[in-house]
């Protein structure tokens, strides 16, 4: 069984992942191979320097902050961005999976990265707005208003909500968020 889960950042969705993995699913987190992806394919940094320039890119690799900075504020950047990297988080998706009959494929881009379409079942995560917000600048180490930025850059997968087979809220307590994950592994029979 494929599960995808996505949301917006800050959303808690490798926190609903992570209950599928502990009941052994393979957990296939994009953003995590979002950040591997460089390693793995130097054409992106070049691709980043010539679409970006060069003050992206320090001796360490991507300023991630800087670049975040720069495309979460603006839509016509971050497609260029996700233009980019797409291509290569699909494919190393696509290699994860393999032939694993039970994977969790958790990001924010399941959508636009077409690997909803290799999904048996998807879950939308959501949280109010001050949470992620919240969440993201704890995780991230950013400023508020750059949070607010990634939030609000992210509104499009809120219409994207429909076509889940499921939703859960992550604004309660680990309690609540665990009786919904257990809902719904008894309607698939996990």
């Amino acid at each position: 069984m494929k599960i995808g889960i996505f949301g917006k950042s800050g959303s808690g969705k490798t926190t609903v992942a992570n209950f599928f993995a502990e009941r052994g699913f393979l957990h296939i987190n994009l953003d995590r191979i979002g950040k591997e992806v460089v390693s793995i394919y130097p054409e992106i940094t070049a691709e980043i320097i010539c679409k970006f320039g060069k003050e992206y890119v320090t001796e360490e690799g991507i300023d991630r902050k800087k670049l975040g900075a720069l495309v979460f504020g603006n839509k016509n950047e971050l497609e260029k961005l996700n233009g980019i990297f797409f291509r290569y988080i699909t494919a190393e998706a696509e290699k994860a999976m393999g032939s694993n009959e039970n994977c969790i494929v958790e990001g924010a881009i399941l959508f636009e990265s077409g690997l909803n379409k290799r999904m048996d079942w998807i879950i939308y995560v959501r949280t109010d707005h001050k949470t992620a917000v919240d969440r993201i600048i704890k995780r991230e180490g950013i400023t508020e208003e750059q949070a607010e930025l990634r939030v609000n850059a992210q509104s499009k997968y809120d219409k994207l909500e429909k076509k889940a087979d499921f939703i859960i809220e992550t604004n309660g307590g680990v309690t609540e968020l665990t009786d919904k994950i257990r809902a719904i592994f008894s309607e698939l029979k996990i």
